[in-house]
């Protein structure tokens, strides 16, 4: 499923094998998954109106991205960094069987729902493969750090 933990790690992943800045992959992986801020106005008692439904579409994504890139010095840095994040995120849902129709890539000229049919929300292998491949990741990072810290102490 590509919950936020499984977005979390493979944003983790990406930016671990790419040697970008993790956290704003990592922030970048999420930012689609602010349109979920709909079902706290919900539960609140606000009507649905879905307005937040459009950050979850490349486009509103990149445009709270580059908001979001605006507070830091490297502006270009920043931005390529959470729009590294944002493809992860929607490469992970594209993959997903959607219950409504698909990801709507072509907002605003089209709502029309894309999808590959690949896996529902609920199958946990997609988490599965996204731990192991975070723990292979990470032991193989550490094990270099060792290594090259070894090499240091012998010259």
């Amino acid at each position: 499923m590509a919950d936020w933990f499984t977005h979390t790690l493979v944003g983790w992943i990406t930016g671990k094998t790419t040697r970008q800045d993790i956290a704003l992959i990592v922030v970048g992986s999420l930012i689609p998954d602010l349109s979920k801020m709909n079902i706290a106005l919900i539960l609140l008692g606000a009507p649905d109106h879905s307005f937040f439904d459009p950050l979850h579409t490349p486009i509103g994504a990149i445009i709270i991205a580059g908001l979001f890139a605006l507070i830091f010095h490297d502006l270009k840095k920043a931005f390529l960094a959470l729009l590294l994040g944002l493809s992860t995120h929607f490469l992970l849902d594209f993959f997903l069987i959607h219950t409504h129709g698909g990801m709507t890539l072509l907002f605003p000229f089209s709502w029309e729902g894309w999808q590959l049919y690949v896996y529902t929300s609920d199958d946990y292998r997609v988490t599965i493969i996204a731990i192991l491949a975070a723990l292979l990741i990470y032991i193989f990072y550490q094990y270099h750090e060792r290594k090259k810290n070894q090499s240091h102490k012998h010259d």
